[in-house]
């Protein structure tokens, strides 16, 4: 396909099929002003000045009598560099909401993982908080244990193939984080659609994958490497020059981790409007694409937070870092540009790479990468009747011992091992960094 600047793209790695207009017809029938999952949808404008992208949001009426979870927020979106790629990035990221909010409690089953007689994903086995955190919470932290009563759906263990029960809070965005004891704050990580449950699993995992790395190299404030623009492939080079073509500055940063798969984020600095500061990240099997998609989703990112702060009076000083707890005040904080020092380890990093080294280990099977190196990995397929029917499955990816994004400032992650093995393992830390040490500036993280 050709955008309106004559440059041929392809959809993401993200987007639920390949062949982009006919997955726009079939995936628009959940568009209806009526009857439909979503009422319409809408355009978001491109202000003067900067870089084109198509980009659209969709308008709904809350889902919320079809389910027994909370009301969510209706801001589902999605960009890509031609029309058919953006719409089919918009109905899928509104099918993938809808399908991980709508469940019916009678669905699940109630136990403790201690009294489960089948093979169960043990929660105190998620990564969350660090043992040091731990300690100085409350005594009467309501810290999910082995013992505690959990609701759990089942799902499949990607790597024996077993059917395995899963923690629902860990399942559905719309679960009451009080309604269990705690394992995570609800968020998005791991839910995809697809043409079919291979695709679907593949997004879902690429998403976990890129979101491990954002965190575990910015809590470390690890120095990656800058991928050399003059080596990129022509097209991906292109779309690049449009974006620094409207005075951004432009960082593509290597994040590879220790499985192999081609992992990059994207920094897009503005030194003299704001805001300061935007990033995204992609991962998947094809580095070309991932480039694209982190391009795309570091745009849409960009508007986003432009519209955001035009309907605001709020400044970035009357944000208390330790407070933030939404993607508003978030943006608003990375907005400012005397935040921008804080992220000159990636920024400014003397690392560097060429797009063909980034690339070595294209067409990386992402399931096998997770499961031969040891980490267990779970699909819950959440797809309704009604997605099913178009042809669409939707799947929610559990990879228990990854870092995990958190967007809650107060529920902060700085569990497990990867913070201090993967920078070590990869090379960019002659010794692993102490808990004390991790970086604790609010991530620019939408």
């Amino acid at each position: 396909m050709t955008d309106r600047d004559g440059i041929t793209v392809t959809a993401a790695e993200s987007s639920p099929t390949d062949d982009a207009q006919s997955d726009r017809e079939r995936l628009q029938q959940i568009e209806s002003p009526t009857t439909g999952i979503i009422t319409g949808v809408r355009q978001v404008p491109v202000p003067p000045g900067e870089p084109a992208i198509e980009s659209y949001v969709v308008e709904r009426e809350d889902f919320t009598p079809f389910t027994d979870g909370n009301p969510m927020p209706h801001d589902e979106g999605g960009a890509a560099f031609s029309e058919d790629a953006a719409f089919v990035a918009t109905y899928g990221e509104a099918i993938e909401r809808y399908c991980g909010c709508v469940y019916r409690d009678d669905s699940f089953r109630t136990a403790s993982y201690d009294d489960l007689t089948v093979p169960a994903l043990d929660p105190t086995a998620v990564v969350n908080f660090s043992p040091t955190q731990r300690a100085a919470m409350a005594d009467d932290t309501d810290l999910c244990g082995t013992d505690d009563d959990l609701s759990w759906v089942g799902g499949v263990d990607l790597g024996s193939k077993a059917t395995t029960q899963i923690p629902a809070q860990l399942v559905y965005l719309s679960y009451p984080p009080t309604a269990d004891p705690f394992i995570r704050n609800p968020i998005s990580t791991g839910l995809a659609a697809g043409s079919d449950r291979e695709m679907a699993i593949h997004n879902g995992l690429a998403e976990c994958l890129e979101r491990d790395a954002f965190m575990t190299y910015y809590l470390t404030a690890t120095a990656l490497p800058v991928i050399d623009p003059e080596t990129l492939p022509p097209r991906v080079y292109r779309l690049v020059d449009r974006i620094t073509a409207h005075g951004l500055e432009l960082t593509l940063l290597d994040a590879t981790t220790d499985f192999g798969v081609p992992i990059v984020i994207a920094v897009l600095i503005d030194r003299t409007r704001r805001p300061t500061v935007t990033v995204a990240a992609a991962a998947g099997s094809t580095a070309t694409t991932v480039i694209e998609s982190a391009l795309s989703e570091v745009l849409q990112t960009r508007l986003s937070t432009i519209h955001r702060l035009s309907s605001t009076t709020r400044s970035a000083e009357e944000i208390d870092p330790s407070e933030i707890d939404s993607f508003a005040d978030r943006a608003l904080l990375w907005a400012a540009h005397d935040r921008l020092a804080e992220l000159d380890f990636w920024i400014e990093s003397d690392r560097t790479t060429t797009f063909d080294a980034f690339a070595v280990d294209d067409q990386t099977d992402l399931v096998e990468a997770v499961t031969t190196a040891g980490y267990d990995a779970y699909a819950v397929d959440v797809t309704t009747r009604d997605i099913d029917s178009m042809g669409v499955t939707v799947q929610r990816i559990i990879v228990p011992r990854l870092q995990p994004l958190y967007l809650v400032e107060r529920l902060r992650y700085f569990g497990g091992d990867r913070l201090t093995r993967v920078p070590v393992e990869m090379g960019y830390r002659d010794t692993p960094i102490t808990e004390a040490a991790l970086n604790t500036v609010p991530h620019p993280f939408p």
